[in-house]
């Protein structure tokens, strides 16, 4: 038997782990048959995913389903059936899991497996091969049943899936791995929580595998454990681990990335962090909302002050980058509250804040309850419109967030914010609020140089001092862009600029073809060095030398 193993990645850069899981266990339970898996993304063609899939020659095709495939694997599964109507065609994942009669309504599989699949899909095989019945198959549903069988329980994530198949694949790309499955929260927009308790690969063979994975070439090792950190003791010894590691030379530039409950932190833990080496570790904490009435109602109540002061210990050092999330469209949370959560989620000075919208993924308690809620019926399913905020409202947040990720967490304008904040009087929200509108009433792509422009004609319009601005967007982008180009209203000091880089060159002839900018007030040269990115805010050294 021929079968081939897919789960079509939202990106290039990504590569799912599940078909890596399932050839594993396929491999375990029938060594006969052959396992390959076919690496695939949405960008690309429906016609070049076929053929690619069909290179393949597989008797049994397999898809996991995410809310950023299933329109494409539904394209996709029509085009194989049309082509190859004998492959047996089998879904699994999330998607497939909670919504199978939508699944079998929308696509022409064959068999949609629910729950993890490392029990089910190997004996699913075995039935096709006759060699066992469709009833042993845990999780097994069939067009028409009228009952579904039990989901089967989640394995503890092994560690052997990185094999020669995956390091091929791999090519530079990020490593995503798994050191345990669930979650000890239950959060009512999420699945993880809701129905096991966690399960952990063991400590030594998850330590040996971080290092192992850190040496694989790739940058960045993107642990998908929902809370990384909800064993204190094994979580310590990780960190330790990985530390001894990078000291000991193991492991070179690769950073661990990993999402983390703040608040689980214990002082013993933050100490520990506050001596990791600047780059090592980078870490997202999803706070959601500072409302605690929509905490309360998401299930996820929470000690804000507590929370507050583990963030701020963690971002003290310098040495660990952090992400903060906020999602918009909760129950509870109106236009006015989001905002304040924004000021206090900003103020707190992530390196990035990442500002999402509530999205009704099937299975969820919020899905399931009817609070008033309006949201689209196809994925990502994201909430338009709730009894407390409004369709328009949530267009102006998204204008927020699109200023938000390309002006503050890009980490461009750095300097350039500061100086905002110093002179407009407004409170973060109200920035990018106004930053958000003046992007959103431009339609296409943006260049830096045009989103440079913006900046500077937004915030001098809201009475910041030109020439302090015009300085502060030349020292961001001498920090940010190593070829030292200037947009031309950037540009000043003509002459006196040339002299005061020979200066420099007399006083540093190792700088040879200096990228440069003379302050407005011609007093100041600014000197990009870029020998390397700082390797947590990713921006280059910028001099000064005084004229």
């Amino acid at each position: 038997m021929k079968v081939t193993l897919t789960a079509i990645a939202s990106q290039y850069i990504h590569m799912p782990l599940a078909p890596f899981c399932l050839k594993k266990a396929v491999e375990e339970r029938m060594p006969q048959t052959r396992v390959t898996i076919c690496d695939l993304n949405v960008n690309e063609t429906p016609e070049a995913l076929l053929r690619r899939l069909m290179a393949t020659d597989p008797d049994v095709l397999s898809f996991s389903l995410y809310i950023w495939n299933r329109a494409m694997t539904a394209r996709l599964i029509r085009m194989v059936k049309a082509l190859r109507p004998d492959i047996t065609v089998v879904v699994g994942g999330p998607e497939a899991t909670w919504d199978v009669n939508g699944v079998f309504a929308q696509m022409p599989c064959d068999v949609i497996l629910r729950g993890p699949g490392e029990a089910s899909l190997p004996l699913l095989l075995k039935a096709l091969a006759g060699q066992a019945l469709m009833t042993e198959v845990p999780g097994l549903c069939r067009r028409g049943d009228a009952a579904w069988a039990a989901l089967p329980p989640a394995p503890v994530p092994r560690d052997d899936l990185y094999d020669g198949a995956w390091q091929t694949m791999l090519a530079g790309r990020m490593a995503y791995v798994e050191t345990s499955r669930g979650c000890p929260f239950t959060c009512a927009f999420c699945l993880s929580g809701q129905r096991e308790k966690v399960r952990f690969m063991d400590a030594d063979k998850a330590l040996a595998l971080l290092i192992r994975l850190g040496r694989s070439g790739a940058e960045t090792v993107k642990i998908i454990d929902r809370t990384f950190n909800c064993d204190r003791t094994r979580t310590k010894r990780l960190l330790a681990g990985l530390m001894a590691a990078k000291a000991r030379g193991e492991i070179g530039g690769v950073c661990y990335h990993m999402e983390v409950a703040a608040d689980l932190f214990d002082d013993e833990t933050l100490d520990l962090l506050a001596q990791a080496p600047p780059g090592l570790f980078q870490m997202e904490a999803g706070l959601q909302s500072f409302h605690p009435a929509a905490l309360a109602a998401c299930r996820r109540p929470t000690d804000m002050a507590l929370l507050s002061d583990r963030l701020t210990r963690i971002l003290a050092p310098g040495n660990v980058h952090l992400h903060i999330d906020l999602i918009a469209g909760l129950p509870e949370e109106d236009f006015d509250t989001f905002g304040i959560s924004f000021d206090r989620a900003y103020r707190l000075g992530p390196h990035q804040l990442q500002l999402g919208f509530l999205k009704l993924i099937h299975g969820s308690r919020l899905r399931e309850t009817d609070w008033g809620q309006r949201y689209a019926p196809d994925p990502p399913y994201e909430v338009l419109s709730t009894p407390w905020i409004t369709y328009e409202e949530l267009q102006r947040l998204h204008d927020c967030a699109d200023a938000v990720e390309r002006l503050y967490n890009s980490g461009r304008f750095a300097q350039t914010l500061a100086l905002a904040f110093a002179h407009t009087g407004w409170r973060p929200f109200e920035l990018f609020l106004r930053l958000g509108e003046a992007m959103g009433a431009r339609q296409g792509r943006w260049s830096l140089d045009a989103l440079t422009r913006l900046v500077f004609d937004t915030l001098l319009e809201a009475g910041t001092p030109e020439a302090a601005l015009q300085d502060a967007l030349a020292l961001d982008r001498l920090a940010t862009d190593n070829t030292g180009y200037l947009p031309p209203f950037l540009q000043h000091g003509g002459e006196d600029l040339k002299m005061a880089v020979r200066r420099l060159r007399a006083w540093e002839p190792s700088c040879r073809h200096p990228r440069c900018a003379l302050t407005r007030d011609g007093k100041t040269l600014l000197w990009a060095v870029w020998t390397q990115k700082h390797p947590v805010t990713q921006r280059g050294e910028v001099r000064q030398m005084t004229l």
